[in-house]
């Protein structure tokens, strides 16, 4: 491993132990998105959750002068597999083909009471 560089978008605010990002030569990983604003959690539910991951991913993107076309892999974390089918109609908002790749488990519970948890690996 030749250089790393941490770029912390805002979990310094939070008093969280991790980065946002860590670039390491052309891979950007981003840490677990929730759809959370500066008030929290945001309301609407599992749609609304997943539009305000995007926008918080767009910030992350923009930093490194990259898009939604950067992005290779997604990992999904559901509250609730009954809910695939609305968090498939959101994220289709955000992605056209080609698609990242992805995985989609549902987990018992998420932080801050979240439906869902979305983390991103983006390629420059």
């Amino acid at each position: 491993i030749t250089s790393m560089t941490f770029k912390t978008i805002n979990s310094d605010k939070q008093g969280t132990p991790y980065s946002d990002a860590v670039e390491l030569g052309d891979l950007i990983q981003f840490s677990g998105m929730l759809g959370a604003d500066k008030n929290g959690i945001v309301e609407g539910g599992l749609e609304a959750e997943v539009d305000q991951i995007f926008a918080n991913l767009k910030s992350g993107l923009e930093h490194y002068n990259l898009n939604f076309s950067n992005v290779v892999k997604c990992l999904v974390l559901l509250k609730s597999m009954d809910e695939f089918e609305i968090f498939n109609n959101a994220y289709l908002k955000h992605f056209t083909k080609p698609y990242p790749t992805r995985s989609a488990f549902a987990v018992l519970e998420l932080p801050r009471g979240a439906s869902v948890e979305i983390e991103f690996l983006a390629k420059k």
